[in-house]
């Protein structure tokens, strides 16, 4: 039996676990590709104009797969699961997803993020659906939960390895599914690159911390992704020399947290990016290499190694 694994939205959260599990339940995996312009278009012209580039994306993945596997995973986040601070879009999308195809059979699960019994649950309900005995999906559901939480620290461990560099440091701030999303984030990690600048990404720091943190910044922000990333900027500024925060559009929560976070930290050079898949890059190069000379000014100014006869403020 193979399960089709979409490589976008939660996939950069979870990818790991969902891989590994259904390999030590013996069935074999299918991930779809990187998102490409032909993947898009796909998902773009199968779903409402509402919906942002990373959900376009999403359905683009599913139809690549239909013809490739017997089920497609398809997790998503109710308020019953804990999901009452997760997109409204993730409560629904196996609904949208069986509207635009007939013919594709989903295999669902509930995202729980903070309790660990009720994820075993929702494993262990999709392991019956795939008719495994219980004994054996409780060995896979801890395999593949040792393998996420190993893939996790590791990523950690070496973005924090980076911290003592000598190069101008950057934090991309966002939702992982945008950052880490080639078709998305690409350009911009590629001009950073260019530009001799150490990238740093927000989930890749201590999640629990960074939540922890995002009441320096709003004690009142509601949504998790949100919190989790303007709290990575908290606690975790003193170490950067800039903040770009990376967000596609028509997201209207990160249109509020980049907003929030763009007038309230003041002690950094902090910027929106805003990807919609439309723009060209040699705008977006510009935009970027504006604001690391604004970066590279400060950090000289600081140094006492003043280029100009003015400074540069720390929000651009």
């Amino acid at each position: 039996m193979t399960i089709g694994i979409p490589k976008a939205l939660y996939y950069y959260q979870y990818g790991v676990l969902w891989e590994s599990f259904f390999t030590e339940l013996g069935c074999n995996t299918v991930v779809s590709d990187n998102t490409n312009e032909a993947i898009f278009q796909n998902g773009a012209r199968d779903s409402v104009s509402e919906c942002c580039l990373p959900t376009k994306a999403y359905i683009g993945h599913v139809r690549s797969l239909i013809t490739r596997c017997e089920y497609i995973l398809s997790p998503y986040a109710a308020k019953e699961s804990g999901g009452k601070a997760i997109c409204t879009r993730f409560w629904g999308i196996g609904d949208a997803l069986r509207h635009t195809y007939q013919n594709v059979k989903l295999l669902e699960y509930a995202i729980y993020e903070n309790n660990l019994k009720a994820q075993y649950s929702s494993f262990f309900h999709m392991g019956k659906v795939l008719g495994k005995k219980p004994r054996l999906i409780r060995h896979a559901y801890e395999a593949a939960a040792e393998a996420q939480h190993n893939h996790d620290i590791k990523l950690e461990k070496a973005q924090n390895n980076l911290i003592p560099s000598n190069r101008l440091k950057i934090m991309l701030a966002g939702r992982p599914y945008v950052m880490h999303d080639p078709y998305i984030s690409e350009p911009v990690i590629n001009i950073l690159s260019e530009l001799e600048c150490t990238i740093f990404f927000s989930n890749r720091f201590d999640k629990k911390n960074a939540l922890n943190h995002s009441a320096d910044i709003s004690p009142r922000l509601y949504w998790t992704a949100s919190r989790e990333a303007v709290g990575a900027i908290a606690a975790h500024k003193k170490n950067m020399d800039g903040i770009l925060m990376l967000t596609v559009f028509p997201c209207a929560q990160d249109a509020l947290a980049c907003e929030m976070a763009t007038r309230v930290v003041k002690d950094i050079p902090i910027a929106l990016i805003t990807l919609d898949g439309l723009q060209g890059e040699a705008g977006l190069q510009t935009r970027i290499e504006s604001f690391i000379e604004i970066v590279n000014e400060r950090k000289a100014y600081g140094n006492g190694k003043r280029t100009t006869g003015h400074f540069v403020p720390s929000h651009g």
